[in-house]
């Protein structure tokens, strides 16, 4: 198995940005790695999948490459301070893919995040149903749903940051709204990816994010599993739940 450190440029971001990679050991006459792209929270970066986690084991167990790029508190949006959705979606797997061999395939390709990286991984996924053939979200729902933060919170100026407003429901019916984005992915004809989801019982958000989930599946038809169990918006949590998720990823992509 190998990790590797990455300090590429993208021209979607106009700098030089971090990108973590492991990549397990060949697994039988695998040519080419299935991939999952990992998202991370608010406030982090590239190297808290691999720090807080054990990513390592489960991407060599399953044979799975992983990709986990920093995006900065953007919300992987394309905003005025860098294209992090068109980086992310369009040209980091075309550079990747031009130096391991992983594959590009629908049907080989998972994205995945917590937080405000589930977000992310919803919105890739919704939005691009014929790149992704599975999305995992932990912890994370419809955040246009969820109410103003406080004026003076960390989470108030990043939302001022990305969006130009603290007020979060004047969101609704934009590309930032998972509920909307999942009505325009059902209505495309498109293949719809499939859902794992989870959150912790005494999540604040827990509402949130399992209401997300029935409406996608429910009332729009995605097909998915949804799991919870005691557990806070923590490592703990998303530690604890890292194996189901991976065998999840792992029975996926060997049955496309």
């Amino acid at each position: 198995m190998a990790f590797l450190q990455m300090d590429v440029f993208s021209t979607m971001l106009s700098r030089r940005t971090e990108v973590g990679v492991i990549l397990p050991e060949r697994h039988g006459d695998c040519k080419e790695y299935p991939v999952l792209w990992l998202l991370h929270g608010a406030t982090g970066n590239f190297s808290d999948w691999w720090r807080h986690s054990s990513i390592e084991l489960y991407a060599e167990k399953y044979g799975i490459a992983v990709v986990m790029p920093s995006a900065d508190n953007s919300f992987y949006a394309n905003i005025p301070t860098g294209r992090y959705y068109s980086y992310i979606a369009d040209e980091l797997p075309e550079k990747l893919g031009a130096m391991f061999p992983i594959s590009l395939k629908r049907e080989k390709n998972i994205v995945g995040g917590l937080s405000m990286g589930g977000h992310g991984a919803y919105k890739f996924g919704l939005t691009s149903p014929e790149q992704y053939a599975g999305v995992c979200i932990l912890s994370s729902g419809n955040f246009v749903e969820l109410g103003d933060a406080p004026q003076d919170s960390p989470h108030a100026q990043i939302h001022k940051y990305v969006f130009g407003t603290t007020r979060i429901s004047e969101l609704a019916g934009t590309e930032h709204d998972i509920k909307y984005l999942a009505e325009q992915a059902a209505q495309s004809g498109n293949p719809l990816p499939k859902l794992f989801v989870c959150c912790g019982t005494e999540d604040g958000g827990f509402a949130n994010a399992k209401g997300t989930f029935q409406y996608l599946t429910e009332t729009l038809g995605f097909e998915g599993e949804w799991h919870e169990g005691p557990g806070i918006h923590d490592w703990l949590f998303w530690g604890g739940m890292l194996p189901k998720m991976m065998s999840w990823c792992e029975s996926l992509l060997s049955n496309s």
